[in-house]
């Protein structure tokens, strides 16, 4: 529908506009179309220049960016390979399992509690010769009370914690998994944030579910390596941090991230722009009302799109904070253009003096 009243007026700019140039002077019409033939090709230049120099820029940042999560990933694999491992040492264990089937199975209340001490010393050397871990859980299948805790520290609350354990999504995957390892997504344990590796145990006899055996890790342990240049500098402070990475998982949740506050949310956006069947990529998008570009690798084996976890190392970086250089280099051909528009003035003033001089010099001469 065409707008009348905008069409009017900008009818009236052009016939005004048209007016005001046949009442320009001769000198005055010089003085313009010197300033438009000599800034003119300055601005083409600078836009073309601050285009090309924004695209170069951001053709190495996401190359430089993809290299550097690559290796974070490969950093955050190996670390979670030593969990998985300590979790498969215990999984193939025969005398481990059948320790925990006496446990769950004892009904003499001291020979039990020599099992649990038995469970806990097991407990206790994997968290001294590995400082990242937490703590331990194992839940058994069918008697809720048949259940040990042992972490460094809120042992009490985990403990109050393994009572809802089986009602939660975490404990159904590793159910369906049969054996196979899971990671969980972020739980909140007294103000923390904590990861869960679980896997079913069976018994050895006949084949059936035993009990869920959980590895606790903090989630600052893995946020602190995929961040480790964030934490690196002794000087900085999340306040402003316009370039960081977090973790996903298929959903658009948030598994690990420097800001707290946002685990356990959705980040469904990026989420939708991830391209299925590519383990790495980048593009734009506006996070939290910023545009920001995202670079994302998967993690975990390829048996699937995101890993066997479902989890995605996501890179967040601020364009404002990429283009940097380029804003600078745009401040400097706006002040060039600048200098040479009052330049160009300056000699459109100057040369029609002269050319007006010369022949009232010449006629003075005659």
């Amino acid at each position: 529908m065409i707008n009348f009243k905008w069409a009017k007026q900008i009818k009236y700019l052009g016939y005004y506009g048209q007016k005001l140039y046949t009442n320009i002077s001769v000198r005055g019409k010089f003085i313009l179309f010197f300033l438009i033939f000599s800034l003119t090709p300055i601005l083409i230049i600078g836009v073309i220049s601050n285009n090309s120099f924004k695209r170069v820029v951001m053709d190495k940042i996401v190359r430089y960016s993809l290299a550097e999560l690559g290796q974070t990933a490969v950093n955050l694999q190996l670390k979670m390979a030593e969990y998985e491992t300590i979790s498969l040492q215990l999984f193939v264990n025969k005398e481990f399992n059948a320790i925990l089937e006496n446990f769950v199975d004892t009904e003499n209340s001291f020979s039990n509690n020599a099992i649990h001490k038995s469970l806990e010393t097991c407990f206790n050397e994997y968290m001294t010769n590995n400082k990242d871990l937490l703590g331990f859980m194992f839940l058994s299948y069918l008697d809720n009370e048949r259940s040990i805790v042992v972490t460094k520290d809120f042992q009490k609350e985990f403990i109050g914690f393994k009572s809802g354990f089986k009602g939660t999504n975490a404990f159904s995957n590793i159910m369906k998994a049969d054996g196979g390892i899971v990671w969980s997504n972020a739980i909140k344990v007294n103000q923390n944030n904590y990861v869960i590796l679980g896997r079913l145990i069976k018994r050895l006899s006949n084949g059936k579910p035993l009990g869920v055996l959980a590895i606790i890790v903090d989630e600052d342990k893995i946020d602190q390596l995929v961040n480790l240049t964030i934490y690196n500098d002794l000087n900085n402070s999340l306040n402003g941090i316009e370039n960081y990475s977090l973790i996903i998982n298929r959903k658009g949740e948030i598994i690990s991230s420097p800001f707290k506050e946002d685990i356990g949310t959705s980040i469904s956006q990026i989420t939708k722009n991830i391209t299925p069947g590519k383990p790495h990529g980048s593009f734009i998008v506006d996070v939290n009302h910023k545009e920001s570009l995202v670079t994302y690798k998967t993690i975990g084996s390829k048996i699937e799109i995101g890993g066997r976890n479902g989890w995605y190392l996501i890179n967040l970086a601020h364009t404002s904070f990429l283009y940097e250089e380029r804003q600078k280099v745009a401040v400097t051909i706006l002040i060039l253009g600048v200098v040479f528009g009052v330049l160009a003035v300056w000699i459109s003033f100057y040369t029609p003096k002269m050319i007006y001089s010369e022949p009232s010099r010449n006629s003075y001469q005659q």
